[in-house]
């Protein structure tokens, strides 16, 4: 985190009306000040972590939903794409949303009134979403 908040520092000195939007990994963190604006603008949940460093955030994939708040809003705003401390991408993020969507229809299946032609036709399906994931 030292790295970020010494950017955004540095970020704010130049320009203290904007709001920065850090990527990491797969959120847009929000820090310090901006973060409180944004708390108090957009209601989105402040973390303390620890004295007076302070964050929000939301995932990457809400971006564009975001950009049209801010907007809306009239909240200047940037996006920093530069930091990704993360091992986890947004592909293994939208990946994991995959395959809990196979698990969930695994669960839903009532084995006591499927034939076999539709145990294996979902068998089938279950198989075809995975290579998806994996590839």
């Amino acid at each position: 985190m030292s790295k970020l908040l010494k950017q955004y520092e540095n970020l704010k000195k130049e320009n203290k009306d904007t709001i920065y939007l850090f990527r990491v990994g797969i959120f847009y963190n929000i820090i310090n000040q901006d973060a409180k604006i944004v708390n108090e603008q957009l209601g989105l949940k402040i973390t303390d972590l620890g004295p007076n460093i302070y964050k929000c955030g939301f995932p990457v994939n809400q971006l564009e939903k975001y950009k049209r708040i801010f907007e809306e809003k009239k909240i200047n705003y940037t996006v920093i794409n530069n930091f990704s401390n993360s091992s986890i991408t947004t592909n293994d993020y939208l990946n994991n949303i995959e395959l809990k969507k196979v698990v969930n229809k695994i669960l839903e299946i009532d084995f006591n009134n499927t034939t076999f032609q539709q145990s294996f036709n979902l068998l089938l399906d279950i198989q075809e979403k995975l290579k998806n994931i994996y590839k």
